[in-house]
C-alpha cells in the first residue's frame, strides 16, 4: 500500500493499468507497420503504367514540328503540298507516329486579333477537312524525319474551298501504339497499318494557313492592294583586310586609280576639302574583305528576275560598274544616323575620322554606280527616327528616309499608306514607313514567340501571304488607296526573298509598285499632326550605345596615331602628303563601316583602324643590339633604328639605365631614310665594375615616346686603361718595399 500511495501529491497508475497502456501502443505500431509492408507489396503494374504515361507524355511534348516547304497561294491547279519536319531533341527513341493535316474551308477570320490568336493557338477553331495523313517512324534520339503531304486540286477537300482568302490550317502530330492483333502477331509492331492513335499520348500541333487566291473562283473582285517589296543591298560580312593594312602603311602605291573611290570625309559637316578633312579619293575595297560577296552577287542575280522587286544600295557595296537595276543608294556603308543622332557628339565622330562629308547624300550619290537611279533615301539605324534624327538626315541632303521599324506603333487601325510628311529645322522630310507585322516576317521574324507555326522561312511566309489578304479584305478597301512598304532584312538569304517573292507575284489580291509610287501617293499624315507619330525616344538599346562608344574610341585613338605621325615623325610633308591622305581615308573607310547600321564585324573592322595606326609608328622601331662589357670609365654603345615606311622619318632616341654606378648620354636625334635604317652612339660611363640595363626609347619631335622598348645588359668590368693607374701602382709598390726594408733593418728593443 505504501508502494502504492501518492506521492507528490499524485496518483501512481497501477500495474495493470500500465501493461494495458503498454499493450495498446504495440498494437498500434505493429497494424501501421502492416498497412506500410502492405502497401510496398501491392502489385506494380499501375504504378508501372502510369510512369509510362508521363514518359511517353514528356517524349510527346519535347517533338517538335516545323513547316520546311508548303504552298502559300493556293490555285485553281495548284493542289496544295506541305513537307514537315519532325525533331526528336531527347535521348530516346520516340514511338511511331502520325502526322494530319486539316483546315477548315468555310472559315474566315474576322479581326487581326483573331487571325493572331490562332497563329499562337489561343482560340479553338474546328479543323475537319482532311488534306492527308503520313505515318512517321520512330525517331532515333537527337535525330529528326521529314513527312510530306499532297492534296491534288481536284481533290474533294480542296473542291470544298469555294472563298478566297486565309484559311485555318492544322498539322497534328500523334503517336500510335500498336493493336493488340498486331501485339499477339508480330513481335517488333513495326506495321503502320495495323496501328492506331495512342488517345493517352498528348497530340503535338502547329498552327498555320492556307490561303486560296481568287484564280479560278467566281467571288466578285476587289481591288487589289498595292504593295512595295524593298530590298537592302549591304556587304554585312566584310571584315578589314590586316594584310592590305600592312602593305598600305609601308608602301605608297601610287595615286590608287585602280580601285573604287569615295568620299572618305573626317571634317566639316558641309564636306568642304581641306588639309584636315582628308576629304580626297581613296580606297574603298583596299582594306576590306571579301572584296566578292556570294550572298551579295545572289541577291544581284533576283533583280532580273522580279522585275518589281525594288532595290537600294549601300553604294560602296556595288561595283561602279554593275550592269543589275538600282532603284535608290543609301548612305554609304549604310552609316548609322539614328545611333548618330542619339549620341549627339558630333566632335566623337570627327575625331574617330567620320565627318558628315563621308555619309551626306551628296557622297551617296558620288559613290553609286552608274546603273542607280539618282534617288538617295536614308536608311534607318538601330535606333528610332526621332526628330533629332530625322532633322540629321535632312541636312545632310536626304529628303526620304525608310523607317524599317518602330515608327508608328499604333497598331490597331486599318492598314494604311506607310508615307508621313514630317517638318524639320532644315525642311520637310518623307518618312517611308513599312507594315510592321509583313515587315517583321520578311526579316524572318514570327509575329509572336507562342506562333508555332512561324518558327520556319516556309510557315513565316505562309503567315506573311495569309496576314497580307486579310489586309486586302479589311474594310473600306474600295475608298483608300493603300499601297504598304515591306522591307526584307539585311541578313535575308537571296533563296528567302525568291521564295517570298514569288508567293507575292502569284498574290491576285496585291499589286507590286516601285519606290516613286510610294514616294508619290499621298501622305497619310502631314505637318503636326504627323509629328505626333515621331517617336520621342531613339530606343538605342545601353549594348548599342555602349558598342559605338567604345567604337568610337578606339578610332579617334587610331586617327590620333596617324596625325601625329604625320606632324612629328615625317619630315618631307609636301612629298608624303598624298600618302598619308590615303592611310587617313583608309582609316574613315574602316571607321565607316564599323559605325553601319548592320555591322557583323564591328571588331574586325575597329580592330583593323587600330591596327593601321599603330601600324604608323611600328614601322619605326630600334633593332635590338647585344650585351655590351665595359672594361673602361668610357665606352660607346651603337643603336640601329629602321625606318620600314616610304618616306624619312626623325626621331628622339632615348637612353636610361637602372645603376648609378653605370650610366649613358641621355638623347640623340637621327634622321632616318625611306626604306633604310640608321646608326647612333650613347657614351656609357662606368665608375666601378657592376652590371646595368639601359632602357632605350624611341620619342617623337614634340618628347612622347611611341613603338616597343628595347633593353641592353651592360656590364663593366674595370681594368688599368692609362698613366694614373700605373702611377698608382708604382707607389703602391715603392711603399711595399720601403715596408720590407724598414722591417728587416729597424733596431729591435731590448725587452724583446
Amino acid at each position: 500500500m505504501i508502494a502504492n500511495s501518492p506521492e507528490h501529491g499524485q496518483a501512481v497508475p497501477s500495474l495493470s493499468h500500465q501493461t494495458t497502456r503498454l499493450w495498446r501502443f504495440f498494437t498500434i505500431m505493429l497494424l501501421t507497420c502492416a498497412m506500410l509492408f502492405a502497401g510496398r507489396m501491392v502489385p506494380a503494374g499501375p504504378a508501372h503504367m502510369a510512369m509510362a504515361d508521363d514518359e511517353t507524355d514528356t517524349a510527346t511534348q519535347t517533338t517538335a514540328l516545323s513547316i520546311t516547304e508548303s504552298t502559300p497561294v493556293v490555285t485553281d491547279t495548284s493542289g496544295y503540298h506541305i513537307t514537315i519536319s519532325i525533331s526528336n531533341p531527347t535521348y530516346a527513341a520516340t514511338s511511331p507516329g502520325l502526322v494530319t493535316v486539316a483546315y477548315n474551308p468555310s472559315y474566315t477570320f474576322v479581326s487581326r486579333t483573331d487571325i493572331q490568336h490562332w497563329a499562337t493557338g489561343d482560340v479553338s477553331i474546328p479543323v475537319r477537312t482532311v488534306l492527308g495523313t503520313a505515318t512517321v517512324p520512330s525517331i532515333a534520339a537527337n535525330k529528326k524525319v521529314s513527312v510530306k503531304i499532297d492534296a491534288a486540286a481536284d481533290s474533294d477537300a480542296l473542291k470544298a474551298l469555294q472563298m478566297w482568302g486565309p484559311k485555318p490550317l492544322l498539322v497534328t502530330y500523334q503517336a500510335t501504339q500498336a493493336t493488340d492483333s498486331q501485339s499477339t502477331g508480330s513481335s517488333d509492331g513495326s506495321s503502320g497499318s495495323d496501328r492506331i492513335v495512342d488517345t493517352n499520348a498528348k497530340p503535338i500541333r502547329l498552327h498555320s494557313f492556307l490561303t486560296r487566291s481568287s484564280q479560278g473562283l467566281r467571288n466578285a473582285q476587289t481591288p487589289p492592294m498595292a504593295i512595295t517589296m524593298v530590298m537592302p543591298l549591304m556587304n554585312t560580312d566584310q571584315q578589314a583586310d590586316k594584310n592590305a593594312i600592312d602593305q598600305l602603311v609601308v608602301h605608297d602605291n601610287g595615286d590608287g586609280s585602280d580601285t573604287k573611290s569615295t568620299q572618305s570625309g573626317g571634317g566639316g559637316t558641309d564636306g568642304s576639302t581641306d588639309d584636315d578633312s582628308e576629304n580626297t579619293a581613296a580606297t574603298q575595297s583596299s582594306v576590306l574583305t571579301p572584296h566578292n560577296n556570294d550572298a551579295l552577287a545572289a541577291k544581284l542575280s533576283l533583280i532580273g528576275k522580279h522585275s518589281d522587286l525594288q532595290t537600294i544600295a549601300d553604294p560602296t557595296a556595288l561595283a561602279s560598274d554593275t550592269e543589275q537595276r538600282i532603284d535608290a543608294v543609301m548612305q554609304p556603308a549604310g552609316f548609322d544616323i539614328t545611333a548618330y543622332a542619339a549620341i549627339n557628339n558630333v566632335r566623337s565622330y570627327e575625331q574617330a575620322g567620320v565627318g558628315t562629308g563621308a555619309w551626306n547624300a551628296r557622297s551617296a550619290l558620288a559613290a553609286a554606280p552608274a546603273s542607280s537611279d539618282s534617288l538617295p533615301i536614308a536608311w534607318q539605324g538601330r535606333g528610332d527616327w526621332t526628330q533629332q534624327a530625322l532633322s540629321t538626315a535632312r541636312k545632310q541632303g536626304y529628303q526620304y528616309v525608310i523607317a524599317g521599324h518602330d515608327f508608328d506603333s499604333n497598331t490597331k487601325a486599318t492598314v494604311h499608306t506607310g508615307t508621313y510628311t514630317i517638318p524639320t529645322s532644315a525642311g520637310d522630310i518623307t518618312v517611308l514607313s513599312e507594315q510592321k507585322e509583313l515587315g517583321d516576317l520578311a526579316k524572318g521574324k514570327p509575329t509572336s514567340s507562342d506562333a508555332d507555326g512561324e518558327t520556319s522561312n516556309a510557315g513565316r511566309i505562309a503567315r506573311f501571304v495569309a496576314q497580307s489578304a486579310f489586309y486586302q479584305m479589311e474594310q473600306p478597301y474600295a475608298a483608300m488607296n493603300r499601297n504598304l512598304l515591306v522591307c526584307f532584312g539585311t541578313n535575308m538569304s537571296a533563296a528567302f526573298i525568291d521564295t517570298l517573292m514569288t508567293a507575292v507575284e502569284q498574290s491576285s489580291w496585291l499589286q507590286l509598285t516601285d519606290l516613286n509610287d510610294l514616294i508619290d501617293a499621298d501622305a497619310y499624315r502631314t505637318g503636326d499632326e504627323a509629328l505626333q507619330i515621331v517617336p520621342q525616344d531613339s530606343h538605342l538599346s545601353e549594348r548599342n550605345t555602349r558598342s559605338v562608344t567604345s567604337a568610337l574610341e578606339s578610332l579617334a585613338e587610331s586617327r590620333n596615331d596617324i596625325n601625329r605621325f604625320a606632324t612629328s615623325v615625317l619630315t618631307d610633308h609636301e612629298a608624303s602628303a598624298s600618302w598619308i591622305r590615303k592611310i587617313k581615308a583608309a582609316q574613315s573607310t574602316l571607321a565607316l563601316h564599323a559605325l553601319s547600321s548592320a555591322p557583323r564585324n564591328i571588331d574586325s573592322l575597329v580592330d583593323g583602324a587600330k591596327r593601321l595606326g599603330g601600324g604608323m609608328f611600328g614601322g619605326v622601331s630600334i633593332t635590338p643590339t647585344d650585351s655590351i662589357t665595359v672594361v673602361s670609365e668610357t665606352a660607346k654603345m651603337p643603336v640601329t633604328v629602321r625606318n620600314n615606311h616610304p618616306y624619312p622619318v626623325r626621331v628622339k632616341v632615348s637612353s636610361l639605365t637602372d645603376s648609378m654606378e653605370i650610366v649613358t648620354s641621355r638623347f640623340t636625334e637621327v634622321t632616318i631614310p625611306a626604306n633604310s635604317e640608321a646608326q647612333v652612339t650613347f657614351v656609357i660611363r662606368v665608375a666601378t665594375s657592376s652590371h646595368a640595363t639601359a632602357h632605350i626609347t624611341l620619342l617623337d619631335r614634340n618628347g612622347d615616346t611611341f613603338g616597343s622598348a628595347q633593353n641592353t645588359d651592360i656590364t663593366s668590368v674595370l681594368r688599368i686603361s692609362d698613366m694614373t693607374g700605373f702611377i698608382i701602382i708604382g707607389f703602391s709598390l715603392l711603399l711595399g718595399l720601403v715596408g720590407l726594408w724598414r722591417q728587416f733593418h729597424r733596431k729591435k728593443d731590448p725587452d724583446e
